[in-house]
Protein backbone atom coordinates (compact mmCIF):
# COMPACT_ATOMS: atom_id res chain seq x y z
CA UNK A 1 0.00 0.00 0.00
CA UNK A 2 0.93 3.50 -0.42
CA UNK A 3 1.76 6.26 1.76
CA UNK A 4 -1.06 7.88 2.62
CA UNK A 5 -1.31 11.80 1.46
CA UNK A 6 -1.93 14.33 3.71
CA UNK A 7 -5.25 16.11 3.04
CA UNK A 8 -4.74 20.39 2.89
CA UNK A 9 -4.47 23.82 1.24
CA UNK A 10 -2.15 23.57 -1.71
CA UNK A 11 0.12 26.63 -2.24
CA UNK A 12 -0.05 27.19 -6.15
CA UNK A 13 0.87 30.59 -8.58
CA UNK A 14 -0.86 32.66 -10.26
CA UNK A 15 -0.41 29.65 -12.97
CA UNK A 16 -1.30 27.26 -10.63
CA UNK A 17 1.79 26.39 -9.58
CA UNK A 18 3.10 25.25 -6.12
CA UNK A 19 5.03 27.90 -4.16
CA UNK A 20 2.68 30.68 -4.98
CA UNK A 21 0.41 32.94 -3.12
CA UNK A 22 -1.84 30.63 -0.80
CA UNK A 23 -5.42 29.24 -2.94
CA UNK A 24 -7.18 31.26 0.10
CA UNK A 25 -8.06 33.69 -2.56
CA UNK A 26 -10.98 31.58 -4.25
CA UNK A 27 -12.55 31.86 -1.22
CA UNK A 28 -12.83 35.75 -1.06
CA UNK A 29 -15.41 36.15 -3.44
CA UNK A 30 -16.61 38.89 -1.25
CA UNK A 31 -13.55 40.72 -1.49
CA UNK A 32 -13.04 40.69 -5.04
CA UNK A 33 -16.61 41.54 -5.75
CA UNK A 34 -16.04 44.53 -3.50
CA UNK A 35 -12.89 45.57 -5.65
CA UNK A 36 -15.01 45.21 -8.95
CA UNK A 37 -17.90 47.04 -7.57
CA UNK A 38 -16.04 50.29 -6.86
CA UNK A 39 -13.82 50.10 -9.68
CA UNK A 40 -17.24 49.79 -11.88
CA UNK A 41 -18.43 52.74 -9.61
CA UNK A 42 -15.45 55.01 -10.24
CA UNK A 43 -16.00 54.17 -13.90
CA UNK A 44 -19.41 55.88 -14.07
CA UNK A 45 -18.08 58.42 -11.76
CA UNK A 46 -16.10 59.91 -14.18
CA UNK A 47 -18.07 59.21 -17.30
CA UNK A 48 -20.81 61.26 -16.41
CA UNK A 49 -18.42 63.96 -13.94
CA UNK A 50 -16.10 64.26 -17.16
CA UNK A 51 -19.10 66.23 -19.05
CA UNK A 52 -19.97 68.42 -16.07
CA UNK A 53 -16.10 69.95 -15.49
CA UNK A 54 -16.18 70.23 -19.19
CA UNK A 55 -19.15 72.39 -19.63
CA UNK A 56 -17.90 75.43 -18.45
CA UNK A 57 -15.15 75.28 -20.96
CA UNK A 58 -16.12 73.35 -24.26
CA UNK A 59 -20.13 72.58 -23.33
CA UNK A 60 -22.04 69.49 -22.95
CA UNK A 61 -23.56 69.17 -26.56
CA UNK A 62 -24.14 65.95 -28.37
CA UNK A 63 -20.68 66.34 -30.16
CA UNK A 64 -18.47 66.73 -26.55
CA UNK A 65 -20.85 63.58 -25.02
CA UNK A 66 -19.84 61.42 -28.14
CA UNK A 67 -16.44 62.12 -27.44
CA UNK A 68 -16.21 61.80 -23.72
CA UNK A 69 -18.16 58.14 -24.33
CA UNK A 70 -15.87 57.33 -27.20
CA UNK A 71 -12.89 57.77 -25.19
CA UNK A 72 -14.14 56.16 -21.74
CA UNK A 73 -15.00 53.12 -25.00
CA UNK A 74 -11.70 53.03 -25.72
CA UNK A 75 -10.03 52.98 -22.51
CA UNK A 76 -11.96 50.23 -21.11
CA UNK A 77 -11.25 47.98 -24.20
CA UNK A 78 -7.67 49.09 -24.45
CA UNK A 79 -7.31 48.21 -20.23
CA UNK A 80 -9.15 44.99 -20.86
CA UNK A 81 -6.52 43.64 -23.45
CA UNK A 82 -3.91 44.87 -20.89
CA UNK A 83 -5.57 44.24 -17.90
CA UNK A 84 -5.58 40.31 -19.54
CA UNK A 85 -1.90 40.15 -20.94
CA UNK A 86 -0.71 41.33 -17.22
CA UNK A 87 -2.57 38.18 -15.91
CA UNK A 88 -1.23 35.61 -18.00
CA UNK A 89 1.98 36.76 -17.15
CA UNK A 90 1.63 36.33 -13.56
CA UNK A 91 1.85 39.77 -12.38
CA UNK A 92 -1.71 40.63 -12.14
CA UNK A 93 -1.89 40.09 -8.40
CA UNK A 94 1.20 42.27 -7.39
CA UNK A 95 0.33 45.08 -10.01
CA UNK A 96 -3.24 45.63 -9.10
CA UNK A 97 -3.15 47.64 -6.44
CA UNK A 98 -0.90 50.30 -8.07
CA UNK A 99 -3.71 50.23 -10.78
CA UNK A 100 -6.24 51.33 -8.15
CA UNK A 101 -3.97 53.67 -6.54
CA UNK A 102 -2.82 55.07 -10.00
CA UNK A 103 -6.49 55.67 -10.95
CA UNK A 104 -7.22 56.94 -7.38
CA UNK A 105 -5.07 60.12 -7.81
CA UNK A 106 -5.68 60.52 -11.25
CA UNK A 107 -9.57 60.71 -10.47
CA UNK A 108 -8.05 63.45 -7.27
CA UNK A 109 -6.36 65.31 -10.32
CA UNK A 110 -9.36 65.58 -13.00
CA UNK A 111 -10.52 68.96 -11.62
CA UNK A 112 -6.93 70.38 -11.62
CA UNK A 113 -6.23 69.39 -15.13
CA UNK A 114 -9.04 70.56 -16.77
CA UNK A 115 -9.02 74.23 -16.57
CA UNK A 116 -5.41 74.46 -17.61
CA UNK A 117 -5.87 72.26 -20.72
CA UNK A 118 -8.97 74.38 -21.37
CA UNK A 119 -6.55 77.54 -21.39
CA UNK A 120 -3.78 75.83 -23.33
CA UNK A 121 -6.55 74.67 -26.22
CA UNK A 122 -9.33 77.77 -26.46
CA UNK A 123 -8.57 80.88 -27.89
CA UNK A 124 -9.21 83.95 -25.59
CA UNK A 125 -11.63 85.44 -27.85
CA UNK A 126 -13.85 82.82 -29.31
CA UNK A 127 -17.45 83.98 -30.45
CA UNK A 128 -20.18 81.50 -30.11
CA UNK A 129 -20.93 81.35 -34.41
CA UNK A 130 -17.08 79.97 -34.44
CA UNK A 131 -16.98 77.75 -31.60
CA UNK A 132 -18.50 74.70 -32.31
CA UNK A 133 -15.79 72.83 -34.02
CA UNK A 134 -13.24 74.53 -31.94
CA UNK A 135 -15.24 72.65 -28.86
CA UNK A 136 -15.53 69.61 -30.57
CA UNK A 137 -12.29 68.81 -31.33
CA UNK A 138 -10.92 70.27 -28.31
CA UNK A 139 -12.83 68.30 -26.16
CA UNK A 140 -11.50 65.60 -27.93
CA UNK A 141 -7.80 66.47 -27.33
CA UNK A 142 -8.62 67.13 -23.40
CA UNK A 143 -10.64 63.35 -23.19
CA UNK A 144 -7.85 61.51 -24.34
CA UNK A 145 -5.33 63.50 -22.21
CA UNK A 146 -7.39 63.70 -18.80
CA UNK A 147 -9.73 61.14 -18.85
CA UNK A 148 -8.13 58.01 -21.19
CA UNK A 149 -5.00 56.91 -18.47
CA UNK A 150 -7.18 56.08 -15.49
CA UNK A 151 -10.14 54.76 -17.73
CA UNK A 152 -7.20 52.20 -19.52
CA UNK A 153 -6.14 51.38 -15.52
CA UNK A 154 -9.64 50.74 -14.29
CA UNK A 155 -10.36 48.75 -17.39
CA UNK A 156 -7.35 46.57 -16.48
CA UNK A 157 -8.94 45.21 -13.46
CA UNK A 158 -11.86 42.91 -14.21
CA UNK A 159 -9.43 40.28 -15.96
CA UNK A 160 -6.90 40.62 -13.26
CA UNK A 161 -9.72 39.53 -10.41
CA UNK A 162 -11.10 36.87 -12.71
CA UNK A 163 -7.14 35.04 -12.74
CA UNK A 164 -6.93 35.73 -8.89
CA UNK A 165 -10.11 34.46 -7.90
CA UNK A 166 -9.59 31.45 -10.29
CA UNK A 167 -6.10 30.46 -8.82
CA UNK A 168 -6.41 26.53 -8.56
CA UNK A 169 -9.75 26.58 -9.07
CA UNK A 170 -10.26 26.31 -12.64
CA UNK A 171 -13.50 24.88 -12.56
CA UNK A 172 -15.41 27.92 -10.94
CA UNK A 173 -13.74 30.61 -13.51
CA UNK A 174 -17.19 31.22 -14.90
CA UNK A 175 -18.61 31.74 -11.54
CA UNK A 176 -15.84 34.02 -10.72
CA UNK A 177 -16.40 36.01 -14.15
CA UNK A 178 -19.90 36.26 -13.06
CA UNK A 179 -19.11 37.65 -9.05
CA UNK A 180 -16.78 40.25 -11.17
CA UNK A 181 -18.72 41.23 -13.63
CA UNK A 182 -22.11 41.09 -12.14
CA UNK A 183 -20.92 43.44 -9.06
CA UNK A 184 -18.83 45.64 -11.51
CA UNK A 185 -22.11 46.36 -13.21
CA UNK A 186 -24.17 46.67 -10.05
CA UNK A 187 -21.35 49.68 -8.93
CA UNK A 188 -21.56 51.09 -12.30
CA UNK A 189 -25.48 51.29 -11.87
CA UNK A 190 -24.67 53.23 -8.17
CA UNK A 191 -22.48 55.58 -10.13
CA UNK A 192 -24.85 56.27 -12.40
CA UNK A 193 -27.58 57.05 -10.26
CA UNK A 194 -25.41 58.62 -7.95
CA UNK A 195 -23.44 60.89 -10.00
CA UNK A 196 -26.40 62.97 -11.83
CA UNK A 197 -28.86 63.03 -9.04
CA UNK A 198 -27.16 63.65 -5.44
CA UNK A 199 -23.17 63.57 -5.64
CA UNK A 200 -22.91 66.30 -7.95
CA UNK A 201 -26.02 69.08 -7.07
CA UNK A 202 -25.16 67.78 -3.34
CA UNK A 203 -21.18 68.12 -3.34
CA UNK A 204 -20.41 69.63 -6.39
CA UNK A 205 -17.51 68.29 -8.60
CA UNK A 206 -14.82 68.43 -7.11
CA UNK A 207 -15.94 66.67 -4.48
CA UNK A 208 -17.32 64.46 -6.36
CA UNK A 209 -13.85 63.41 -8.17
CA UNK A 210 -12.40 63.23 -4.98
CA UNK A 211 -15.10 60.66 -3.55
CA UNK A 212 -14.35 58.48 -7.08
CA UNK A 213 -10.27 58.66 -6.13
CA UNK A 214 -10.76 57.90 -2.43
CA UNK A 215 -13.02 54.64 -3.47
CA UNK A 216 -10.18 53.49 -6.14
CA UNK A 217 -7.23 54.03 -3.16
CA UNK A 218 -9.48 51.94 -0.31
CA UNK A 219 -10.32 48.83 -3.06
CA UNK A 220 -6.71 49.37 -4.04
CA UNK A 221 -5.77 48.59 -0.26
CA UNK A 222 -8.40 45.73 -0.32
CA UNK A 223 -6.34 44.67 -3.47
CA UNK A 224 -3.31 44.49 -0.85
CA UNK A 225 -5.10 42.56 1.71
CA UNK A 226 -5.96 39.96 -0.87
CA UNK A 227 -2.61 39.59 -2.47
CA UNK A 228 -1.05 39.76 0.49
CA UNK A 229 1.34 42.91 -0.58
CA UNK A 230 2.40 46.40 0.31
CA UNK A 231 -0.26 48.53 1.76
CA UNK A 232 1.90 51.63 0.48
CA UNK A 233 1.40 51.79 -3.50
CA UNK A 234 -2.32 52.40 -3.15
CA UNK A 235 -2.25 54.98 -0.43
CA UNK A 236 0.84 56.66 -2.80
CA UNK A 237 -2.55 58.33 -4.40
CA UNK A 238 -3.39 60.84 -2.06
CA UNK A 239 -0.19 62.67 -2.59
CA UNK A 240 -1.91 64.50 -5.59
CA UNK A 241 -4.11 65.97 -3.17
CA UNK A 242 -2.56 69.45 -2.57
CA UNK A 243 -2.95 70.35 -6.41
CA UNK A 244 -6.99 69.62 -5.92
CA UNK A 245 -6.45 72.72 -3.79
CA UNK A 246 -5.00 75.24 -6.09
CA UNK A 247 -7.33 78.48 -7.13
CA UNK A 248 -8.73 77.21 -10.88
CA UNK A 249 -8.30 79.13 -14.02
CA UNK A 250 -10.94 82.23 -14.62
CA UNK A 251 -13.17 80.40 -17.91
CA UNK A 252 -11.80 81.53 -20.72
CA UNK A 253 -14.19 83.49 -21.40
CA UNK A 254 -14.86 85.64 -18.62
CA UNK A 255 -12.66 88.00 -19.85
CA UNK A 256 -12.79 91.47 -17.78
CA UNK A 257 -15.95 90.94 -16.39
CA UNK A 258 -16.27 90.13 -12.63
CA UNK A 259 -17.47 86.48 -12.09
CA UNK A 260 -20.54 87.05 -8.93
CA UNK A 261 -21.88 83.64 -8.46
CA UNK A 262 -20.75 79.97 -9.90
CA UNK A 263 -23.36 77.27 -9.18
CA UNK A 264 -23.70 73.63 -10.46
CA UNK A 265 -27.59 72.44 -11.30
CA UNK A 266 -28.55 68.81 -12.07
CA UNK A 267 -28.70 70.34 -15.57
CA UNK A 268 -25.86 72.60 -15.88
CA UNK A 269 -22.99 75.26 -14.89
CA UNK A 270 -24.08 78.07 -14.16
CA UNK A 271 -22.69 81.87 -13.53
CA UNK A 272 -23.61 85.24 -13.29
CA UNK A 273 -21.03 87.78 -14.52
CA UNK A 274 -20.88 91.67 -14.14
CA UNK A 275 -19.29 94.29 -16.20
CA UNK A 276 -19.92 97.94 -17.31
CA UNK A 277 -21.11 98.77 -20.53
CA UNK A 278 -22.07 102.32 -21.45
CA UNK A 279 -20.93 103.54 -17.76
CA UNK A 280 -23.42 101.32 -16.40
CA UNK A 281 -23.80 98.06 -14.49
CA UNK A 282 -24.52 94.79 -17.03
CA UNK A 283 -24.94 91.30 -15.54
CA UNK A 284 -24.98 88.39 -17.77
CA UNK A 285 -26.78 84.79 -16.70
CA UNK A 286 -24.30 82.09 -18.10
CA UNK A 287 -24.31 78.30 -18.83
CA UNK A 288 -21.84 75.90 -19.53
CA UNK A 289 -19.22 77.48 -21.71
CA UNK A 290 -20.20 80.91 -21.68
CA UNK A 291 -18.45 82.16 -24.79
CA UNK A 292 -19.94 85.63 -25.90
CA UNK A 293 -23.37 84.16 -25.30
CA UNK A 294 -26.24 84.57 -22.71
CA UNK A 295 -28.78 83.01 -20.95
CA UNK A 296 -30.61 86.33 -19.29
CA UNK A 297 -29.41 89.87 -19.00
CA UNK A 298 -29.83 92.67 -16.59
CA UNK A 299 -28.87 96.42 -17.13
CA UNK A 300 -29.11 98.78 -14.64
CA UNK A 301 -32.09 101.42 -14.42
CA UNK A 302 -33.03 100.16 -17.41
CA UNK A 303 -35.83 96.93 -18.27
CA UNK A 304 -34.32 96.83 -22.00
CA UNK A 305 -30.88 95.44 -23.22
CA UNK A 306 -29.40 98.03 -25.63
CA UNK A 307 -30.30 96.54 -28.45
CA UNK A 308 -30.26 92.97 -27.58
CA UNK A 309 -32.83 90.40 -29.12
CA UNK A 310 -34.64 90.33 -26.29
CA UNK A 311 -35.99 93.73 -26.52
CA UNK A 312 -37.69 92.29 -29.87
CA UNK A 313 -39.82 90.61 -27.70
CA UNK A 314 -40.89 94.18 -26.57
CA UNK A 315 -42.82 94.99 -29.91
CA UNK A 316 -44.91 92.34 -29.64
CA UNK A 317 -47.66 94.36 -27.36
CA UNK A 318 -48.31 96.84 -29.92
CA UNK A 319 -49.92 93.90 -31.72
CA UNK A 320 -52.89 93.94 -29.30
CA UNK A 321 -55.55 96.61 -28.04
CA UNK A 322 -53.48 98.81 -25.92
CA UNK A 323 -56.35 99.55 -23.47
CA UNK A 324 -56.78 95.58 -22.17
CA UNK A 325 -54.78 93.64 -20.57
CA UNK A 326 -53.17 90.73 -21.95
CA UNK A 327 -51.84 87.52 -20.64
CA UNK A 328 -48.38 86.67 -21.56
CA UNK A 329 -46.53 82.76 -21.35
CA UNK A 330 -42.69 83.11 -21.32
CA UNK A 331 -41.71 79.55 -21.66
CA UNK A 332 -37.81 79.70 -20.84
CA UNK A 333 -38.28 82.45 -18.88
CA UNK A 334 -34.39 82.27 -17.49
CA UNK A 335 -34.14 85.39 -15.36
CA UNK A 336 -37.46 87.19 -16.52
CA UNK A 337 -35.66 89.20 -19.34
CA UNK A 338 -38.39 88.55 -21.62
CA UNK A 339 -40.89 89.40 -19.51
CA UNK A 340 -39.46 92.28 -17.85
CA UNK A 341 -39.18 93.57 -21.73
CA UNK A 342 -42.48 93.20 -22.44
CA UNK A 343 -43.89 94.27 -19.58
CA UNK A 344 -41.66 97.94 -19.60
CA UNK A 345 -43.00 98.15 -23.51
CA UNK A 346 -46.88 97.25 -22.82
CA UNK A 347 -49.38 100.56 -21.92
CA UNK A 348 -51.78 97.58 -21.04
CA UNK A 349 -51.18 95.46 -17.84
CA UNK A 350 -49.32 92.18 -18.21
CA UNK A 351 -50.99 88.91 -16.44
CA UNK A 352 -47.48 86.82 -16.97
CA UNK A 353 -46.67 83.51 -16.14
CA UNK A 354 -42.64 81.95 -16.75
CA UNK A 355 -41.87 78.42 -17.21
CA UNK A 356 -38.15 78.05 -16.52
CA UNK A 357 -36.73 74.52 -16.81
CA UNK A 358 -33.74 74.88 -13.93
CA UNK A 359 -34.88 76.06 -10.56
CA UNK A 360 -31.43 77.04 -10.21
CA UNK A 361 -32.04 79.55 -12.95
CA UNK A 362 -34.57 81.20 -10.91
CA UNK A 363 -32.61 81.36 -7.45
CA UNK A 364 -30.04 83.36 -9.34
CA UNK A 365 -32.28 85.65 -11.13
CA UNK A 366 -34.08 86.75 -8.01
CA UNK A 367 -30.85 87.36 -6.53
CA UNK A 368 -29.13 89.13 -9.20
CA UNK A 369 -31.24 90.20 -11.89
CA UNK A 370 -34.12 91.73 -10.00
CA UNK A 371 -36.69 88.67 -10.59
CA UNK A 372 -38.79 88.90 -7.23
CA UNK A 373 -39.71 92.97 -8.40
CA UNK A 374 -41.58 90.71 -11.40
CA UNK A 375 -43.59 88.30 -9.03
CA UNK A 376 -44.41 91.46 -6.75
CA UNK A 377 -46.11 92.71 -9.79
CA UNK A 378 -47.91 90.00 -9.90
CA UNK A 379 -45.88 87.55 -12.46
CA UNK A 380 -46.00 84.02 -11.75
CA UNK A 381 -43.04 81.42 -12.12
CA UNK A 382 -43.11 77.95 -12.19
CA UNK A 383 -39.25 76.38 -12.05
CA UNK A 384 -38.35 72.60 -12.31
CA UNK A 385 -40.94 71.99 -15.91
CA UNK A 386 -39.84 71.47 -19.39
CA UNK A 387 -41.64 73.55 -21.69
CA UNK A 388 -42.89 70.52 -23.97
CA UNK A 389 -44.79 69.19 -20.40
CA UNK A 390 -46.07 72.37 -19.30
CA UNK A 391 -48.01 73.04 -22.89
CA UNK A 392 -49.41 69.18 -23.00
CA UNK A 393 -51.00 69.50 -19.86
CA UNK A 394 -51.99 73.70 -19.87
CA UNK A 395 -55.23 72.82 -21.72
CA UNK A 396 -56.44 71.07 -18.96
CA UNK A 397 -56.59 73.78 -16.79
CA UNK A 398 -58.38 75.97 -19.52
CA UNK A 399 -55.77 78.50 -19.19
CA UNK A 400 -55.07 80.25 -22.77
CA UNK A 401 -53.19 83.11 -23.78
CA UNK A 402 -52.31 85.97 -26.09
CA UNK A 403 -48.91 86.41 -26.32
CA UNK A 404 -46.53 83.00 -26.02
CA UNK A 405 -42.94 83.62 -26.02
CA UNK A 406 -40.28 80.84 -26.26
CA UNK A 407 -36.77 81.19 -25.57
CA UNK A 408 -35.22 77.52 -24.80
CA UNK A 409 -31.64 76.45 -26.22
CA UNK A 410 -30.08 73.07 -25.43
CA UNK A 411 -25.88 73.71 -25.04
CA UNK A 412 -25.85 77.18 -26.28
CA UNK A 413 -26.42 76.07 -29.91
CA UNK A 414 -29.71 73.77 -30.25
CA UNK A 415 -33.21 74.59 -30.42
CA UNK A 416 -34.53 71.23 -28.96
CA UNK A 417 -36.37 69.35 -31.24
CA UNK A 418 -39.10 68.69 -29.16
CA UNK A 419 -39.54 72.21 -28.51
CA UNK A 420 -39.35 72.68 -32.51
CA UNK A 421 -41.97 70.06 -34.03
CA UNK A 422 -45.44 69.97 -35.63
CA UNK A 423 -46.81 68.44 -32.44
CA UNK A 424 -45.87 70.65 -29.93
CA UNK A 425 -46.72 74.18 -32.44
CA UNK A 426 -50.10 72.24 -32.35
CA UNK A 427 -50.32 71.89 -28.63
CA UNK A 428 -48.97 76.08 -28.42
CA UNK A 429 -52.26 77.08 -30.92
CA UNK A 430 -54.76 75.20 -28.69
CA UNK A 431 -53.40 77.38 -25.61
CA UNK A 432 -53.76 80.88 -27.80
CA UNK A 433 -56.80 83.10 -27.88
CA UNK A 434 -58.04 83.32 -31.45
CA UNK A 435 -55.91 86.84 -32.01
CA UNK A 436 -53.09 85.44 -29.89
CA UNK A 437 -48.86 85.61 -31.10
CA UNK A 438 -46.94 82.58 -30.63
CA UNK A 439 -42.80 84.28 -31.14
CA UNK A 440 -39.69 82.90 -31.08
CA UNK A 441 -35.90 82.95 -30.96
CA UNK A 442 -33.98 81.71 -33.48
CA UNK A 443 -30.38 81.22 -33.90
CA UNK A 444 -29.18 81.23 -37.67
CA UNK A 445 -27.10 83.33 -40.18
CA UNK A 446 -29.22 83.91 -43.07
CA UNK A 447 -32.56 84.95 -44.00
CA UNK A 448 -33.08 81.41 -45.85
CA UNK A 449 -30.74 79.66 -43.27
CA UNK A 450 -31.02 75.80 -42.87
CA UNK A 451 -32.43 75.91 -39.24
CA UNK A 452 -35.07 79.00 -39.49
CA UNK A 453 -36.05 77.84 -42.97
CA UNK A 454 -37.26 74.19 -41.15
CA UNK A 455 -38.92 75.58 -38.16
CA UNK A 456 -40.61 78.56 -40.12
CA UNK A 457 -42.41 76.09 -42.87
CA UNK A 458 -43.36 73.45 -40.34
CA UNK A 459 -44.45 76.27 -38.09
CA UNK A 460 -46.47 77.55 -41.02
CA UNK A 461 -48.18 74.35 -41.28
CA UNK A 462 -50.12 75.65 -37.66
CA UNK A 463 -50.71 79.14 -38.20
CA UNK A 464 -52.13 81.23 -41.21
CA UNK A 465 -49.22 83.89 -41.30
CA UNK A 466 -45.45 82.82 -40.33
CA UNK A 467 -42.94 85.82 -40.90
CA UNK A 468 -39.30 86.61 -39.38
CA UNK A 469 -36.88 89.42 -39.29
CA UNK A 470 -33.40 89.70 -37.67
CA UNK A 471 -33.04 91.28 -34.66
CA UNK A 472 -29.43 91.24 -34.09
CA UNK A 473 -25.82 91.22 -35.52
CA UNK A 474 -25.50 88.03 -37.54
CA UNK A 475 -27.40 84.91 -35.67
CA UNK A 476 -30.82 85.80 -33.95
CA UNK A 477 -33.94 86.09 -35.62
CA UNK A 478 -37.57 86.83 -34.66
CA UNK A 479 -40.21 84.14 -35.97
CA UNK A 480 -43.42 84.75 -34.95
CA UNK A 481 -46.81 83.13 -35.95
CA UNK A 482 -50.47 84.23 -35.94
CA UNK A 483 -54.11 83.90 -38.02
CA UNK A 484 -54.30 87.43 -38.57
CA UNK A 485 -52.56 89.19 -42.00
CA UNK A 486 -49.06 89.47 -43.26
CA UNK A 487 -47.10 92.54 -41.79
CA UNK A 488 -49.38 92.99 -38.93
CA UNK A 489 -46.78 93.67 -36.77
CA UNK A 490 -45.01 95.71 -39.20
CA UNK A 491 -48.25 97.93 -39.52
CA UNK A 492 -48.41 98.65 -35.58
CA UNK A 493 -44.66 99.79 -35.93
CA UNK A 494 -44.71 101.93 -38.47
CA UNK A 495 -47.94 103.93 -37.02
CA UNK A 496 -46.90 104.32 -33.26
CA UNK A 497 -43.99 105.98 -31.22
CA UNK A 498 -41.19 103.94 -29.74
CA UNK A 499 -41.47 102.70 -25.76
CA UNK A 500 -38.70 105.04 -23.89
CA UNK A 501 -35.32 103.45 -22.92
CA UNK A 502 -35.89 100.55 -26.49
CA UNK A 503 -32.62 100.29 -28.89
CA UNK A 504 -33.82 103.05 -31.81
CA UNK A 505 -31.72 100.85 -34.09
CA UNK A 506 -34.12 97.74 -33.11
CA UNK A 507 -37.20 99.81 -33.56
CA UNK A 508 -36.48 101.36 -37.18
CA UNK A 509 -35.30 97.75 -38.18
CA UNK A 510 -38.51 96.46 -37.03
CA UNK A 511 -40.19 99.24 -39.82
CA UNK A 512 -38.09 99.49 -42.32
CA UNK A 513 -39.73 97.88 -45.54
CA UNK A 514 -38.71 94.66 -46.71
CA UNK A 515 -37.52 93.90 -43.28
CA UNK A 516 -39.59 90.61 -42.88
CA UNK A 517 -39.74 87.36 -45.05
CA UNK A 518 -42.68 85.55 -45.49
CA UNK A 519 -43.08 81.69 -45.26
CA UNK A 520 -45.10 78.65 -46.56
CA UNK A 521 -45.59 75.73 -45.03
CA UNK A 522 -43.38 73.33 -46.11
CA UNK A 523 -44.46 70.03 -48.01
CA UNK A 524 -45.45 66.50 -45.47
CA UNK A 525 -41.87 65.05 -45.52
CA UNK A 526 -39.97 67.84 -44.73
CA UNK A 527 -41.95 68.69 -41.55
CA UNK A 528 -40.33 68.29 -38.56
CA UNK A 529 -41.96 65.80 -36.42
CA UNK A 530 -41.47 64.50 -32.95
CA UNK A 531 -40.24 61.60 -34.12
CA UNK A 532 -38.58 62.40 -37.54
CA UNK A 533 -36.40 65.46 -37.30
CA UNK A 534 -33.28 66.75 -38.51
CA UNK A 535 -32.77 69.48 -36.64
CA UNK A 536 -29.77 68.75 -35.07
CA UNK A 537 -28.48 67.78 -38.28
CA UNK A 538 -29.37 70.93 -39.38
CA UNK A 539 -27.64 72.74 -36.53
CA UNK A 540 -24.19 71.09 -36.99
CA UNK A 541 -23.97 71.56 -40.62
CA UNK A 542 -24.99 75.26 -40.43
CA UNK A 543 -21.92 75.54 -37.68
CA UNK A 544 -19.87 73.50 -39.80
CA UNK A 545 -20.38 76.20 -42.55
CA UNK A 546 -18.43 78.26 -40.50
CA UNK A 547 -15.57 76.25 -39.57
Amino acid sequence: MGTPRKRGKVKVTEGGQEGGPSSYVKHHHFGIGGIAFGSGFSVMVLELAAVRVFAPHFGDSVPVWTNVIGVILLGLALGAWFGGALADRGLGTKILPFLLGIAGGLSFLVPFLVPRIAQWILPESLPLHLALPVLVEGSLGASLFVFLPPIILLGAVPPVLIRMGSMGDQKHVGRISGTVYSTGTLGSLGGTFLTTHWLIPSFGLSTTFALSGGILILVGLGACLLSRGPKIPPALGVLVLPFCFLAKPKPVWLGKGKLLAESTSPYQELFVKESQENGKTLRELKINEGLDSFHSIYIEGTPFTNGRYYDAFALLPFLFDRSKAISVLSLGCGGGTILRCIQASSLQRIRGLGVELDPEVLKLGRKFFHLEALEKEGQELLGGLDARIFVNHAKASKKTFDLISLDTYRNQFYLPAHLASLEFFQRVHALLNPKGVFALNIGDFKEDGPVLKAVAQTLAKVFKTVESFRVQGERNFLLIGHEGKPYRLWKQIRDSHPPLGLSPKLWAAAGRDLSYSQWEAASESDLLRDYDSPLLLLHERMYERLR
